[in-house]
């Protein structure tokens, strides 16, 4: 069974790989996909959004991540937290985990916030699935018969198109490379 947190996304990644009528994927399966393509936010400081009130008084309730696509599940999962590194808990804000976006339910009056959770990448997993769907079909052929023509190979391309359009709107990745030293530049 996929963890709790992961259900929006679930809904959201059958979309992206027209997996909504008849399930060609457990969401197990969909879950391990996702979790190949996740990546850890680790302390990203948050966006402040000043909200005006009247002519001369604000409040900052609304905090925005740079990312999105998060898994839910509450402080387990997704922890916000201020400078001191306090954890805020789940009562004192709502998540949209979908756009990264953090509602508190009071004013922080101007104090930093930082997230730390982890954000997946539904165009890349897409891409990996239309490929493996690719595989699947790659044995269909064309049939010529009696004047008619069944082009059954279009299926093929279609889901390899398909993992290129996911694939172009993916996320690039970053590698930090680090030497251990033990050999000379020279």
């Amino acid at each position: 069974m996929a963890r709790d947190g992961m259900s929006s996304l679930l809904t959201r990644f059958r979309r992206l790989v027209d997996d909504a009528g008849t399930a060609v994927w457990t969401d197990n399966q969909l879950q391990d996909v996702l979790d190949e393509h996740k990546f850890r936010i680790q302390r990203e400081p948050l966006g402040m959004e000043k909200t005006l009130l009247s002519s001369s008084s604000y409040e900052y309730r609304v905090f925005h991540s740079r990312f999105g696509n998060y898994e839910g599940g509450g402080s387990a999962t997704f922890q916000v937290e201020d400078t001191s590194g306090s954890q805020r808990g789940t009562a004192a804000y709502t998540a949209d985990y979908i756009n990264g976006i953090v509602t508190m339910t009071a004013d922080q009056a101007g104090t930093a916030l930082y997230l730390t959770a982890w954000s997946y990448d539904l165009n890349a997993g897409a891409a990996q699935c239309w490929r493996e769907r690719a595989t699947k079909v790659s044995s269909y052929y064309d049939v010529q018969a009696d004047g008619h023509n069944i082009s059954r190979s279009q299926w093929f391309r279609h889901c390899l198109d398909t993992a290129k359009l996911y694939e172009a709107q993916s996320k690039p990745i970053t590698v930090r490379m680090w030497r251990n030293g033990l050999f000379d530049d020279n």
